[in-house]
């Protein structure tokens, strides 16, 4: 475990920060998700514990680490899915729900959660964003890694 300077009530003290990290993706762009998983393992620091949780859509990626933050005292995690606009207002609220809730948790349960939500206009701005150097997955390993090691 790694200990992190925190302030707290105008004092400096120490935190014990848990070696834990969960996934959670939403697999309802399978094949786009398992590319941005790819480049979330491949490059997360081996010396993270590393779970990996599948929801079916990124609605329920918020209510997954809500409840592994609470009830498996995990806190640093890995947010993965894809929202793509369609013809209705659908896309909008889905993205706002979810981003919300993802910063909410990360206030109200004192968690880090690297975003690696898409919010795309079409499947290929997703797919483009998945492929070498420029796959999302990758940079939220890396912004996660950067934070904690």
């Amino acid at each position: 475990m790694k200990n992190i300077w925190k302030l707290k009530n105008r004092k400096w003290g120490t935190y014990s920060m848990k070696n834990k990290v969960a996934i959670v993706a939403a697999n309802y762009y399978e094949n786009i998700t398992n590319d941005l998983l790819n480049g979330v393992i491949n490059n997360l620091d081996k010396n993270f514990d590393i779970s990996t949780y599948l929801v079916d859509g990124a609605w329920e990626i918020v209510y997954k680490i809500n409840d592994l933050s609470i009830n498996e005292d995990v806190d640093k995690f890995i947010a993965i899915g894809v929202i793509v606009k369609g013809d209705t207002d659908h896309y909008e609220y889905i993205s706002k729900g979810v981003i919300d809730g993802l910063i909410n948790l990360t206030i109200k349960n004192n968690i880090y959660i690297a975003n690696c939500v898409l919010n795309v206009l079409n499947i290929d701005q997703a797919i483009a964003r998945t492929k070498g150097s420029k796959n999302k997955g990758i940079e939220a390993a890396s912004a996660l890694n950067n934070l904690f090691l």
